[in-house]
């Protein structure tokens, strides 16, 4: 999906677990409400009772919701075709084109791909390899356009002349026909604007994935899955988390471009800025969802086997790090009118002992707006594994379209923070 750089909202709705989201090409989801996961209801733990050996962590609590496979495929061991061109900075092409070799081989793609499979345990993603590299020697352009929805797009026109060659434009076949697991990576420099769906390159997001159509090596018209990696900024560590995310959402969610969905949540209070599995752990938390592999900068990535156990979400995982969070019991509240109040059930957890923690109300309008509607006042603010607490929401202002999300944010001590969402709606 779309990397977002500037939508603020992703800092915090999409923490959940992690500390940020994203959204990407392609992205789409059902209509509001759909996917919201049912209610639970625990049983009741008493609040403020003090930890002893008879404690479970993680304590009972509503699960997290799971990114589905949705029936597409996957790329099953990616070959990545590595796109720079010849002015840019040599030591950024140098370092890129490593990363790409070698990525796909990682203990840390072992760890944020292994679980994708196109069915259960079968045709599952492995190692991928390197497709080799591509100097395109002529320079680009000052900008491209390019469409999910399937409007024009000049970026397009660029790859596939580069796949078959345009001699009327002086272009050579230098890119090589897809395959099944083909994607093809374009580092573009900085002085290169990418304009996708109306929405620029380092302004309104970081990079994306999306799919076009090529003839392959049999000149087979075929789905051909490329990312997009604008220059944003001069550090590696930009430019590695990002295609760190791309590649794994391109793995496990290669066709999104044309429709088809594989990995992707469909929960749309969890996928508010991306349901994508980089989408759901990026940004930068206080708690972090980024580490290094192989002397590379990549982001922490979704991992349902980790959501289950009740773990972070986004692996892979610190040694010694402790998840905590605080789960509502409702996913929905109904605030009828302005003054109109609704209480929600919360059940705090750790999946380990550790100090207690704050909770504080997050609005989802005020990030969009700049205006809150909702106000927040907990029972007990602060909190441990297995406290029950009572969260009171009262609408103080008429929510935008008749919705609003707002997010439970745990934090401890460290300023570390885990959040999660629900959804109050007017009727």
């Amino acid at each position: 999906m779309r990397l977002v750089v500037a939508l603020a909202c992703a800092a915090f709705l999409a923490s959940v677990g992690c500390g940020g989201a994203t959204a990407d090409a392609g992205d789409s989801g059902p209509g509001d409400d759909a996917g919201v996961a049912p209610d639970t209801a625990p049983p009741d733990t008493d609040a403020g009772a003090p930890d002893d050996a008879s404690v479970t962590y993680p304590a009972d609590h509503t699960p997290m919701p799971v990114v589905p496979n949705n029936g597409g495929r996957i790329l099953q061991n990616p070959e990545i075709v590595t796109v720079t061109f010849a002015g840019d900075d040599p030591t950024m092409v140098s370092r890129v084109q490593q990363f790409d070799d070698i990525i796909t081989t990682t203990p840390w793609w072992t760890a944020v791909s292994s679980e994708y499979c196109e069915t259960d345990d079968h045709a599952c993603i492995g190692p991928g390899s390197s497709g080799g590299h591509v100097v395109i020697q002529d320079p680009p352009a000052d900008s491209y356009s390019d469409s999910s929805q399937g409007a024009p797009s000049t970026l397009q026109d660029f790859i596939h002349a580069h796949v078959v060659g345009d001699a009327d434009a002086g272009i050579t076949a230098d890119l090589p026909a897809p395959d099944d697991n083909t994607l093809y990576v374009i580092y573009f420099p900085a002085s290169t604007t990418i304009t996708l769906d109306g929405d620029q390159s380092c302004n309104s997001f970081g990079a994306y994935h999306n799919t076009m159509i090529l003839p392959n090596k049999n000149n087979v018209l075929t789905f051909a899955p490329y990312a997009i990696i604008p220059r944003c900024g001069t550090k590696e560590a930009t430019t590695t988390v990002s295609a760190s995310h791309e590649i794994i959402e391109a793995a496990t969610d290669p066709d999104i471009g044309e429709g088809d969905l594989t990995f992707y949540m469909l929960n749309t209070l969890w996928a508010v800025a991306g349901g994508e599995v980089g989408d759901l752990c990026e940004g930068i938390g206080s708690s972090g969802t980024t580490t290094t592999e192989s002397t590379f900068t990549v982001q922490r990535i979704w991992s349902n086997n980790s959501a289950k156990a009740s773990h972070n979400p986004c692996v892979p995982i610190p040694t010694g790090e402790v998840y905590f969070n605080a789960a509502p019991r409702q996913s929905k509240i109904v605030l009828s009118k302005i003054g109109a109040t609704a209480t929600v059930d919360i059940d705090a957890f750790s999946d380990g002992p550790m100090d207690p923690w704050s909770l504080t109300g997050l609005d989802y309008a005020a990030f969009e707006s700049g205006s809150a509607v909702l106000s927040f006042s907990f029972d007990n603010d602060t909190v441990k594994n297995g406290d029950h607490v009572v969260l009171t929401v009262t609408l103080t202002a008429a929510m935008p379209q008749g919705q609003d999300e707002f997010a439970i944010e745990s934090k401890d001590a460290n300023g570390d923070r885990h959040s999660w969402p629900v959804l109050a709606v007017a009727h």
